[in-house]
């Protein structure tokens, strides 16, 4: 350790790999620092105090004495994890000790509401302990909620927090038995997805934190501030929930192959676009590998989605609100108008396709998580870009796909995601022709749609026509078993159908949106010869 003229000290003493694996992020909040200061002083490259010095030196004894403890005790190595949480002085917990003897402040707030006033002095207490990272998927740490609802218990307002939740109006419906502990104080709940779980009071408090520290990482921001409000927002997400209302809890998607490139984030009738940054990326793709690449080729999604739970005499009620029982519908049609969105904006530029890779429902009580994974298409080497240039006619598109009744060719849109999932095998192909029949409303008539294809595009008519045409033999050769084709020529075919459905889509939208889902629009178009036809 060395000392220069003003007082600062260059600190020299190695730190450990596993406390440098530990991560920045925990250091620059008990140094009160900034994260980049943080990944310097962990690599002996940046200037601290003397009194950062000295938290740097207590943090690595206490990690190192924490782990010697857990080998001798013969538990796994990183088991020293989940003793952290329990290492309290005076009440509070040491990691916020630090930070206030290095200057730092916790968020204080002002709140006539006794719970949420509780709930906030416990989540500002505990913010640093989400900010350990441990080992490469560092949320498995976190969500084992044992070990936080074990921190909760210690702290000196653990009691009278546990009282205002059984005390508040909105929960008091949830527990069915209330016992001498919290462990004994709880109650069975079923929510609209079908999920059945268990609400116990001394899990409660940590299924908030939890989830509420999902919700602002996959946001982007992060801070002691900004974590203990949306802690708060979760808080009326959960008593919406447990009155026996239906709340919009808050639903992330994730597309690939375009990026935002003007702007981090757009508000539009869907939600909040908002760009992947390499933070967002981390947390939510769980690839490192991916954390830069993504800055530029992906987006997600921020909505709502309509969610409920029945717990105590409502257990076993099925008669869910149509709200919730459409939630997924919706959900799934708000994913296919972004994908249609994207490709008709970018028709021209034959662009890759944009669509879902990862959806994420956070709700309330879940300790589980409930990201999933969504079989997608292939990342392109090259994303559309979304710039401010592109912004009206992407405004455009998403009020025509709104105010036009497509009911009648989501098959179309469910098909032609699946063809560009599989462009190289025969199911794919068939998805797309499947797709150009459904876009034209064809069942026993389906020999007549090059002829329609020809009537509805303007320009290189023939051309499309001829394509058409190819495609209904392909359908009838791989059909009869006569289609023997390399998995090259099979791609060429898909992207050739996809491509010609697309367009067909956008002169059927422009022209005439109110044929979209005509049940006889096959004839109506072949009959137009070209005119205008009267709706």
């Amino acid at each position: 350790m060395f000392v220069d003229a003003g007082g600062v000290m260059s600190f020299k003493e190695p730190i450990p790999n596993f406390v440098k694996a530990m991560g920045h992020r925990v250091v620059s909040y008990i140094l009160n620092i900034s994260e980049a200061e943080a990944r310097h002083a962990l690599q002996h490259q940046g200037k601290l105090s003397a009194k950062q010095e000295d938290t740097v030196t207590s943090y690595v004894q206490l990690c190192r004495q924490m782990r010697a403890v857990a080998v001798s005790q013969g538990d796994i190595e990183q088991s020293f994890f989940h003793r952290l949480p329990h290492v309290l002085q005076n009440g509070q917990h040491i990691f916020s000790v630090w930070r206030r003897q290095n200057g730092g402040v916790t968020p204080s707030f002002n709140n006539s509401d006794p719970l949420a006033r509780s709930l906030a002095t416990v989540a500002a207490e505990l913010y640093p302990l989400f900010l350990v990272k441990a080992g490469a998927r560092p949320h498995l740490f976190y969500r084992a909620s044992g070990y936080l609802s074990a921190a909760i218990s210690h702290l000196p307002g653990n009691k009278t927090l546990y009282r205002h939740f059984i005390e508040d109006r909105s929960f008091e419906r949830v527990f069915e038995v209330i016992g001498n502990e919290p462990s004994e104080t709880f109650g069975h709940y079923v929510d609209s997805k079908g999920k059945r779980g268990v609400i116990t009071l001394s899990s409660l408090p940590a299924a908030l934190l939890i989830n509420s520290y999902d919700l602002m990482r996959v946001r982007g921001p992060v801070s002691a501030e900004m974590f203990v409000n949306t802690v708060l927002e979760m808080l009326e997400i959960a008593r919406s929930v447990a009155d026996g209302e239906v709340a919009q809890i808050p639903l992330f998607v994730g597309f690939r192959n375009a990026a935002l490139v003007d702007f981090d984030e757009l508000e539009t009738k869907w939600g909040t676009l908002r760009r992947y940054t390499p933070s967002i990326a981390e947390y939510v793709l769980q690839l490192p590998s991916q954390m830069a690449k993504r800055k530029d080729s992906g987006f997600m999604l921020e909505s709502g989605y309509a969610y409920a739970i029945n717990s105590g005499d409502l257990l076993d009620d099925d008669d869910w609100p149509s709200e919730v029982l459409e939630a997924e519908s919706d959900k799934v049609s708000t994913e296919l108008n972004i994908t249609l969105c994207m490709a008709m904006c970018f028709l021209s530029d034959s662009p890759p396709f944009v669509a879902p890779e990862w959806a994420w429902h956070i709700d309330p009580f879940s300790l589980e998580g409930a990201k999933g994974a969504v079989d997608t298409v292939k990342e392109a080497d090259e994303p559309v870009s979304i710039t401010n240039g592109v912004l009206d006619e992407l405004e455009n598109w998403s009020l025509l796909l709104e105010d036009t009744d497509s009911t009648g060719i989501r098959l179309a849109f469910t098909r032609l995601f699946s063809a560009a999932r599989q462009p190289d095998r025969l199911d794919g192909l068939l998805d797309s022709i499947l797709a150009l029949r459904n876009i034209f409303g064809a069942g026993k008539d389906a020999d007549d749609v090059p002829q329609a294809v020809g009537e509805l595009i303007s320009g290189n008519a023939n051309e499309a026509m001829e394509l058409a045409e190819s495609l209904s033999d392909d359908w009838n050769n791989i059909l009869s078993g006569e289609a023997w084709w390399d998995s090259e020529e099979i791609r060429e075919k898909t992207m050739s159908c996809i491509s010609l459905c697309l367009t067909s889509l956008h002169h059927l939208y422009l022209k005439w949106p109110t044929m979209v889902s005509d049940p006889d629009r096959l004839q109506r178009i072949i009959a137009a010869n070209g005119k205008p036809i009267a709706c």
